[in-house]
């Protein structure tokens, strides 16, 4: 009995000889076997266990998908009951101190018809005017952010003068912290929106959202306009270099809507 092997070594010498005839045998046999058939009855029996495991991990992912929807409803209702009170306490303090209240935009639905200028457009064409209620000096915008302002106004269609002319000039200001500055657009050195007039006493981040001031009487206060992508000196020293990424995209336009301009929501002429 000493010259047989221990019952493991047995079964691995009986294991590594039935692979190495499997072996042999898918060499000498393997261009000769229906391997479309085989893969064929492979689905088959595969194809319920791959349906299970879909349906399990669909069931699993819409489960977590609900969670969150149900967890950032809440958090909304939160922020809209904070919100109404804040428009609530906002109104009443108005009102004690004789200020003009505030009135939502009516906003006028328009189509961009055709975009003007290259490589960066500068001017919209609208498909609404004067017949429509739109007029000169009305505000643009999409629901990303404030485009320009309308610069001319004929019976059924309009033009935009968009933010990317470099003759447009917005009062903007930094919506968290009130600094203010005047929004151009430069061609040079590089294509780019740029809040100028900020004095280097001020502070303002990256990632900091920019809005219409209302102070130059042209748009609205409180449009969206961008957000602030690089702060940097201007070559002067004297004031800061605050590069805008803008919030609407202005070379894919499609929709929009116009607002009446600050005069017209006052009541003026």
């Amino acid at each position: 009995m000493g010259g047989f092997l221990p019952p493991a070594e047995g079964r691995s010498s009986a294991l590594l000889g039935l692979y190495a005839v499997v072996s042999l045998l898918l060499l000498v046999t393997g261009e000769r076997l229906p391997t479309e058939a085989l893969r064929g009855v492979g689905a088959w029996v595969f194809a319920p266990l791959d349906r299970v495991v879909l349906i399990g991990d669909r069931v699993a992912s819409s489960w977590r998908e609900n969670q969150h929807l149900r967890q950032r409803v809440t958090e909304l209702e939160l922020e809209n009951v904070k919100l109404r009170d804040a428009a609530v306490e906002n109104q009443q303090l108005r009102e004690e101190l004789q200020l003009p209240l505030w009135h939502g935009l009516p906003l006028k639905p328009v189509e961009i018809l055709a975009l003007s200028g290259e490589p960066i457009p500068v001017s919209a064409l609208l498909s609404a005017g004067r017949r429509q209620g739109v007029q000169t000096g009305d505000a643009a915008l999409t629901r990303d952010g404030l485009l320009g302002r309308v610069g001319e106004s004929y019976p059924s269609y309009s033009r935009v003068v968009l933010l990317t002319d470099p003759n447009s000039a917005v009062a903007c200001e930094v919506e968290s912290t009130g600094v203010l500055g005047v929004l151009h657009f430069f061609t040079a050195p590089k294509p780019r929106l740029m809040l100028t007039g900020v004095p280097l006493a001020d502070t303002v981040r990256t990632g900091e959202r920019v809005v219409t001031s209302g102070l130059s009487l042209r748009y609205p206060r409180g449009i969206l306009v961008g957000t602030v992508s690089k702060v940097g000196k201007d070559p002067s020293g004297l004031v800061q270099d605050l590069e805008i990424e803008p919030a609407a995209r202005l070379s894919r336009l499609r929709h929009g809507f116009v607002i009446p301009g600050p005069k017209a929501l006052e009541g003026g002429p």
